[in-house]
């Protein structure tokens, strides 16, 4: 069972570092698991789409024991914590879900500051 994640957890991780989308193993990767054009109208800065229905695509891109932190739109999306559940099925260790998504990430005024800021 994967912990949610809160946005003042969230808005920590920022503090200390920015997302690493890109390395497979290294720091760790925000992904947004909408299709792809609720992506491009909206997203937390920094973070990579990769739709839920994909999750082979998670396993191309990230070794299992990389920290992910997956969203949605909001509470009332499924997709996050089904897709972190799936994706604990299948081997990755640690996945949260931020189930406030983009809607609380909005409302909330939460920003991406540089790292160490």
């Amino acid at each position: 069972m994967t912990t949610p994640m809160t946005l003042q957890e969230l808005e920590q991780k920022f503090r200390h570092s920015q997302p690493d989308n890109s390395d497979k193993s290294e720091g760790w990767a925000l992904v947004n698991v909408l299709p792809e054009e609720y992506f491009n109208k909206d997203h937390i800065p920094g973070s990579l789409n990769i739709p839920y229905e994909n999750l082979e695509e998670f396993e191309r891109r990230f070794d299992k024991s990389k920290e992910l932190v997956v969203y949605c739109a909001s509470l009332q999306c499924s997709a996050g914590p089904d897709t972190a559940k799936k994706l604990q099925a299948r081997g990755f260790s640690n996945v949260r879900d931020f189930p406030g998504g983009t809607k609380e990430w909005r409302e909330n005024g939460a920003t991406a500051p540089a790292p160490g800021m």
